[in-house]
């Protein structure tokens, strides 16, 4: 009875042990993942550079690529809680025509704010664009956004049509249809696992560290919030809606819905693509929406 005891106390402190243990491994691979460089080095390799900037009341990073005299600019929006990193394939691949920004929205990657920051709403976020192209000497660019960067692209281009030349929305969210966290959680893990072979995963991984659980789950639910399919029918721009023919998270008939807000807009469904097309297939985004692109390149050739 005395050593069925004792086997049972070893057992209790062998497992509090694993757990702290499990528990300090945790918090120090966190901290890892929150000090990974804003670049990775393969696309530092690959000529692109960054740069940090004070703009308004935030240092704002941007990834650039090097061609700086080609027509208008055009610039990458990560989607929710993803930064720029994730971006950096497809500026890579579109980098060899045009040049291309990729900024990290304030909160998110290398733009960080402390967690005591407010939550930033949608219209906040592309209040917080409008002022970074300005401070980068632009007054247009194309604007190429995915999911979540979507409904910020949407905003910018209502409340300040004068800075959007072009737009493209891959994946835009949040599909009316399922406009409940539990169930776009699900569609994500769904999407998840159509990506298996290149899982966009560890990217997340480093991203959720830099922006921390309460600004992630705070940036949700401004997510949840913000109807995109509200803002549509105010947007002027040449826009090309896209979306991947797997893509669990914007399904065909959402993207049928918006296209239906936009008379003049393009509807373009890539073939096997996902939620994540611009990471997983860059080079097959990249040749898709290449027509669009070169096509207001030549429309605003004068700038």
């Amino acid at each position: 009875m005395i050593q069925k005891h004792q086997r049972k106390q070893a057992a209790i402190v062998a497992g509090v042990g694993l757990g702290v243990a499990a528990t300090l491994w945790g918090m120090k691979r966190w901290q890892q993942l929150k000090q990974t460089p804003p670049v990775s080095p393969r696309s530092h390799h690959a000529g692109l550079a960054g740069y940090f900037q004070q703009v308004g009341d935030w240092r704002m990073f941007t990834r650039v690529t090097p061609n700086e005299d080609r027509g208008l600019p055009v610039v990458l929006v990560h989607g929710l809680v993803m930064s720029g990193r994730a971006m950096e394939p497809l500026a890579l691949a579109l980098g060899r025509d045009y040049h291309v920004l990729v900024p990290d929205l304030p909160g998110f990657g290398a733009s960080a704010l402390p967690a005591s920051a407010p939550i930033m709403s949608v219209d906040e976020q592309a209040e917080a664009l409008w002022l970074w192209l300005q401070h980068n000497g632009f007054q247009r660019a194309i604007w190429v956004g995915n999911s979540f960067g979507c409904q910020i692209l949407a905003a910018l281009a209502v409340k300040y049509p004068q800075a959007v030349a072009g737009l493209v929305l891959q994946g835009p969210t949040v599909d009316r249809h399922a406009r409940s966290l539990p169930r776009q959680l699900w569609r994500n893990w769904c999407n998840g696992r159509l990506e298996s072979r290149r899982p966009p995963g560890p990217l997340a991984r480093i991203d959720y560290a830099k922006a921390g659980l309460w600004r992630a789950f705070g940036t949700m639910r401004a997510m949840m919030r913000d109807r995109i399919e509200h803002r549509l029918t105010y947007i002027t721009a040449p826009t090309l809606l896209l979306r991947g023919s797997r893509d669990p998270i914007c399904r065909a008939r959402w993207l049928d819905e918006l296209a239906a807000l936009m008379p003049h807009s393009e509807r373009l469904t890539l073939r096997d693509g996902t939620h994540t097309l611009h990471y997983v297939y860059p080079w097959s985004f990249c040749n898709a929406i290449r027509p669009f692109l070169a096509r207001i390149q030549q429309e605003n050739q004068h700038e």
